[in-house]
């Protein structure tokens, strides 16, 4: 099975980009590296115990938002833990019991040499209550007694989208308020070409898609930098996700976290991955060394994978560019066959999820699967083949569930 694309360059400086640096003998870091909250009654309040803790913290994010609580926690008194940089401190103190009822705490991180900060907030909350379903009641997933046809949807209309807050160089996108549920490889575009105008990155808004705004996603040439890297061509991509550029410089494609996070955590069963595409294919495939493949034509990839999303040791799980089609933890795929050169404008798909068993309704009620929807102009983007100029345009996409 061919490998999803991964975007990412050898993000040789990130760590002066991401995190407070100055060359003195202190330590003049100030990140969060990892947070949790500490219970008395962890089963009461938390639907898995991984939901209990953020880890692994890319340090590029402001906002630290943990899946949400069962109906009817109590939110106004929770103890948060942090581990912080080497020597830093944080205020409100570490540990100390705040109140998440009226939205995010804002705490803030100072660097031991006390030169630096960085401002974070902590988003925390209950789910409503009716929202998740009990494993047996009417309406659960899987339901006997509910009409086939009927069913609810998530939409995806991709009109949200800005400029990076941190850097203002290439566009993001995000279905919330507060934090982001989809990713892309721009941040390590950007490392590959600096001076690049937000038009120029792989993945961009589409002013006029099928309807309103859609996305543009195009493979590009990563220049002279990508020559020296032997990653010469960077696919453009739009992923439910986290993009870690603290991984990038060990290995590319770890750094795509596949359904990472708690707005891809899933109470209910997909059925069908829906939506409007266009493809056309770059003129000329080249393979990782920069060889051109005679009679090679590019293709695109539209997919959707549901997983689950807590491993052996009770730990939480993503998918990552090296396993997101081959991973035990799958239990379900919709791929859209041979997203190949298309004429006459936009053109409908529909595909079923295809399930390998049956899903475990107490896990399933207790948020334990996510979803990964993915996009891609190269299908081999992860191998850093493809053709320049490939181009895949996404608008109005839909998932259609039972609850």
């Amino acid at each position: 099975m061919v490998k999803p694309f991964s975007l990412i360059a050898v993000v040789a400086f990130a760590t002066t980009l991401t995190s407070c640096f100055k060359d003195e003998a202190l330590n003049n870091e100030c990140d969060i590296e990892k947070a949790w909250i500490q219970v008395d009654n962890p089963d009461e309040v938390f639907f898995q115990p991984s939901n209990a803790e953020l880890p692994d913290i890319e340090s590029t994010k402001t906002d630290l938002i943990f899946p949400d609580l069962r109906p009817n926690s109590d939110v106004t008194a929770l103890p948060v833990y942090f581990k912080v940089t080497d020597g830093a401190t944080i205020a409100p103190e570490n540990g100390s019991v705040q109140n998440f009822a009226d939205g995010p705490v804002t705490y803030v991180v100072t660097s031991e040499d006390g030169q630096y900060n960085r401002t974070y907030r902590v988003f925390i909350k209950a789910t409503d209550a009716g929202t998740t379903p009990d494993p047996g009641d009417p309406g659960d997933p899987g339901d006997p007694g509910k009409p086939e046809e009927q069913f609810d949807y998530v939409n995806y209309d991709f009109e949200n989208y800005f400029l990076d807050p941190a850097s203002s160089k290439f566009y993001v996108w995000s279905d919330y308020e507060n934090g982001s549920n989809w990713a892309t490889g721009n941040p390590g575009f950007k490392i590959a070409k600096g001076s690049a105008t937000p038009d120029q990155y792989p993945s961009t808004p589409l002013a006029e898609g099928y309807d309103g705004a859609g996305v543009k996603l195009v493979t590009s040439d990563t220049g002279p930098f990508g020559v020296v890297v032997n990653m010469r061509i960077a696919a453009g991509n739009l992923f439910t996700g986290v993009f870690d550029s603290k991984s990038a410089t060990k290995a590319p494609l770890k750094a795509t976290h596949f359904g990472e996070g708690s707005y891809n955590q899933i109470n209910y069963r997909p059925v069908t991955l829906a939506g409007y595409y266009q493809y056309t294919p770059g003129e000329v495939f080249k393979d990782k060394s920069g060889k051109v493949v005679e009679d090679r034509i590019d293709q695109g990839d539209i997919y959707a994978v549901v997983f689950r999303n807590v491993d052996s040791e009770g730990k939480s799980f993503y998918l990552t560019g090296d396993n997101v089609l081959t991973s035990p933890q799958i239990v379900a795929l919709a791929r859209v066959p041979n997203v190949v050169k298309t004429e006459g404008g936009w053109h409908n798909f529909s595909v079923d999820f295809n399930y390998s068993g049956e899903l475990d309704p107490a896990i399933l009620a207790n948020y334990g699967y996510s979803m990964a929807v993915v996009f891609t102009s190269s299908i081999e983007g992860a191998a850093f083949q493809g053709a320049v100029g490939s181009t895949l345009l996404i608008d109005k996409v839909s998932i259609a569930y039972k609850k």
